[in-house]
């Protein structure tokens, strides 16, 4: 792992969400190619990731180097109810650019974000098959629960593997 210099901060500009946007949008194509069904693939647009970064701009950390926006993790003080562990928090999305992986980036992000949400369970829910997050979730100590959801996408179906971190940011 080099050294890069990068600033972790809280995602407020237009162009740090406009950031946000294309990270997610560039990280799926890039992630994803061969773990997610490409007609779902297909359907994931850049004007669907901008739409969704400025409907949801709370609870986000981007990554900066040179002034760009290179990866952004999202978080949630309560999970959602599906998750199985309540009350948790959860990690929503972490994505990181491929060309700026293995820098730190997402430690930094997942650290900020884990500062950010109170003691206690923290869930996220990682793509089954993305052993490269799997990895890395796993040296962050996150472990798996069991739970699987499985949603009906076009052209098959996605299954995401919940993952669970016991959070003593207080100690």
């Amino acid at each position: 792992m080099t050294n890069m210099a990068f600033v972790i901060k809280e995602a407020v500009t237009e162009q740090e969400l406009n950031g946000k946007a294309s990270v997610h949008f560039i990280s799926w194509k890039e992630s994803y190619a061969d773990l997610v069904p490409q007609a779902f693939l297909e359907k994931h647009s850049l004007e669907r990731c901008r739409t969704m970064a400025f409907a949801y701009p709370k609870n986000t950390f981007v990554a900066m180097v040179s002034g760009e926006v290179v990866g952004y993790a999202c978080y949630l003080p309560e999970a959602r109810t599906f998750a199985s562990i309540q009350p948790s928090s959860e990690i929503m999305a972490l994505y990181i650019l491929k060309d700026f992986q293995m820098h730190g980036i997402g430690s930094a992000l997942l650290e900020r974000c884990l500062e950010m949400l109170p003691s206690g369970p923290v869930v996220l829910f990682v793509l089954d098959g993305n052993e490269k997050a799997i990895r890395f979730y796993r040296e962050k100590g996150f472990v798996f629960t069991g739970k699987k959801l499985e949603q009906a996408v076009p052209g098959g179906k996605l299954i995401e593997l919940e993952m669970v971190l016991e959070n003593n940011q207080d100690e």
